[in-house]
């Protein structure tokens, strides 16, 4: 008995040792989800040296009484001189987790032959978990320390997808073809499968249409040629992985720097037989210039205006010439009728209803019927009405869309010319149940369009477009018009084949019926394709902690005082909390401009409040010394902890009043 007790103490024992040892060999993967903030940077900089390298530490903060995380930058010379930087930034939080791919990267390019020095950059504080304080993110710091250096590109490399996707834009900026391209060629050499965010439509990210990219937008804002790639997850297929980091090291060793400042953003990416194709700027005019020429000899029917032979034929194609104006009227009603579509999608949303696409429609849906009203007021004007007419101001007002959205960029082109010719081919179909067909067909070709939208939007952006303003509703409207004139042929065609008021009334019955009947159904089918189909490839926002205003300060302190130094004033603003914030705000509020003369640390002022610029992840206990003014001023503190793993984050506020040398606390906050 005692034998088999002091055997299973044995075992008790022996199991402890390994748990033990394996907490001692790998201490690093078994703490770096706690990782963040300054340990985090320490700790990916430690691991970075025991590589054998020499990484430079770059402060987000030129703070003198306090740590913050900080950037952390490893460069690699190229064999031969040249005047190119190219930077691979990674956030530190994706550089921790995927040891592994930073290691073969860091020994690669080691030994590799480069075309021009390369800097890894690991950003600090780029993955905030409340929204606001962008500008102090690690990017942006590093953007504005190189903002208008020349010879310098970057790719910016992000994990946690569960696809691999290629983000050539952000920020109402595109990325250089000549990098996004070959990025692109890189990853087909690797058979590493992918997906390029935006689809074909890349002018929608110069819409601002499409989901922001922080980091991205940190180099295109300021005109740093850069792209994106974001690689599966660490739990992804080992093959995909490491086909990932073959791609970014044939894209590193065969980059062309010279050709990254060809600043070329009019491109459109199209996918063929399993294979890519690029059609460039110069391709796309080519084409414009094609359509044009073949257009020109359609429209040289305004030769009618000089023959004799058929005054009748003249006679209706001259009034189908002068009747263009019902575009510009049929417009100016849709852009009303959005406006009160509008409204009623606000009130839908307000009784809960969350679906965009749905949203959308029920702003579509009263254009429909304001539109009808043009047709029986124009029969009223002429008595009867060719279906000619609506014939040519179809195409009249299909080649108007050409230019207008051409205008806006040059991309829309070949959407528009394919309306153009769905619609150019409608004419010679007079049935009405083809011209139903040729109204579904009008929406076909813009449905990769809506689909671009709704996967590589952000809800915000989506939100925007449905409740676009203005400018926007005449835009729609000047899209839509064509839509709505083919609707009117259908019209006029009741109008030709009724004898009788009686039998035009319930023809236009029966066609109004139809025409609901059928917006329904598409509207419903989209949805529905949209929902179940395309819904799939959406790449998840990660989630921002909801903020919620503590009744009570219980996880920090703040006091704030005055000292004199050689006959002047120094104010201190001293911070204590009892566990890591996520992040701290300090305002000062003065009644004079500029109420911050000096101080340590960056300050930024909107008229009378100047906030200090402190990065996130600060520490426990701040310092803060500033030279004040003379005139009063309101100091306001605000401190965020995270709660509830990183769902909700508690704010715990203060406010002091300095007024005639003294400093008295006032009332919290709420």
């Amino acid at each position: 008995m005692n034998f088999k007790k002091h055997a299973f103490s044995k075992k008790i024992f022996l199991l402890a040792s390994l748990l033990a040892a394996g907490f001692l060999l790998c201490p690093e993967r078994i703490a770096a989800q706690d990782f963040s903030g300054l340990r985090l940077s320490d700790a990916l900089s430690e691991r970075v040296k025991k590589m054998g390298f020499s990484p430079e530490k770059k402060p987000l903060s030129p703070a003198l009484f306090a740590e913050f995380p900080y950037n952390i930058e490893t460069s690699f010379r190229a064999r031969e001189e040249n005047d190119w930087t190219f930077v691979l930034s990674m956030a530190q939080e994706d550089a921790w987790e995927n040891e592994k791919f930073t290691r073969e990267l860091f020994d690669y390019l080691r030994q590799a032959y480069l075309p021009c020095d390369v800097k890894v950059l690991f950003t600090a504080c780029d993955r905030p978990r409340i929204s606001g304080n962008e500008n102090m993110s690690g990017s942006e710091i590093y953007c504005k320390g190189v903002e208008g250096a020349q010879n310098i590109a970057a790719l910016v490399v992000n994990f946690g997808a569960k696809k691999n996707f290629v983000t050539p834009g952000s920020g109402k900026n595109i990325s250089p073809y000549y990098l996004t391209r070959h990025l692109c060629d890189s990853l087909d050499k690797n058979s590493c499968s992918y997906q390029i965010s935006g689809g074909t439509f890349l002018a929608l990210y110069r819409l601002g249409a499409l989901k922001n990219s922080a980091r991205l937008s940190a180099f295109l804002s300021r005109n740093i040629p850069a792209v994106a790639l974001t690689l599966v997850s660490g739990g992804g297929q080992d093959d995909q992985a490491e086909a990932g980091a073959n791609a970014i090291k044939d894209f590193i060793s065969g980059i062309e720097p010279e050709k990254c400042a060809e600043w070329s953003r009019h491109y459109i990416p199209l996918k063929f037989l399993s294979r890519r194709h690029w059609l460039t700027e110069s391709g796309i005019l080519f084409c414009v210039f094609v359509f044009t020429t073949i257009a020109l000899f359609v429209l040289a029917d305004f030769a009618f205006l000089f023959r004799k032979r058929s005054r009748r034929l003249a006679k209706i194609k001259t009034r189908a010439l002068v009747s263009n104006y019902l575009i510009f009227v049929t417009a100016a009603l849709l852009t009303a009728s959005f406006f009160l579509g509008e409204y009623a999608a606000l009130g839908f949303e307000n009784l809960g209803v969350r679906n965009l696409m749905v949203l959308f429609v029920i702003k579509l849906y009263p254009a429909f019927f304001v539109v009808s009203l043009i047709y029986p007021l124009e029969l009223f004007r002429h008595k009867t009405i060719s279906t000619y007419l609506y014939e040519y101001i179809i195409s009249t007002s299909s080649i108007l869309n050409i230019f207008i959205w051409t205008s806006i960029d040059v991309s829309f082109f070949f959407l528009f010319a394919l309306e153009y010719l769905v619609l150019t081919i409608s004419r010679v179909f007079k049935k009405s149940a083809f011209l139903f067909g040729f109204m579904a067909l009008f929406i076909l070709p813009f449905l990769p369009l809506l689909y671009a939208i709704l996967v590589y939007s952000s809800r915000q952006n989506a939100h925007d477009l449905v409740f676009c303003g203005l400018s926007g509703n005449v835009l729609l409207a000047f899209l839509l018009v064509p839509f709505n004139l083919l609707w009117l042929r259908v019209l006029a065609r009741m109008n030709i084949k009724a004898s009788t008021k009686r039998n035009l009334i319930v023809r236009y019955a029966a066609a109004g019926f139809c025409a609901i009947a059928f917006l329904t159904a598409a509207s419903a089918i989209t949805i529905h394709i949209m929902g179940r189909i395309f819904f799939k490839n959406v790449v998840l926002e990660r989630r921002m902690a909801r903020v919620e205003d503590a009744a009570e300060n219980v996880m920090s302190t703040v006091s704030v005082y005055d000292s004199e130094y050689y006959g002047g004033i120094i104010r201190r603003v001293e911070i204590n909390c009892s566990s890591e914030p996520e992040r701290t705000e300090v305002y000062v509020n003065g009644s004079a401009a500029n109420p911050v003369y000096f101080s340590a640390y960056e300050t930024e002022s909107i008229g009378r409040i100047s906030k200090f610029l402190l990065p996130d992840k600060p520490p426990k206990k701040i310092s803060l010394q500033y030279t004040p003014d003379s005139s009063d001023s309101e100091i306001v503190v605000m401190n965020y902890f995270l709660q509830d793993s990183g769902d909700r984050c508690r704010r715990e506020s203060y406010s002091f009043e300095a007024a005639g040398g003294k400093i008295s606390e006032r009332r919290k906050i709420k």
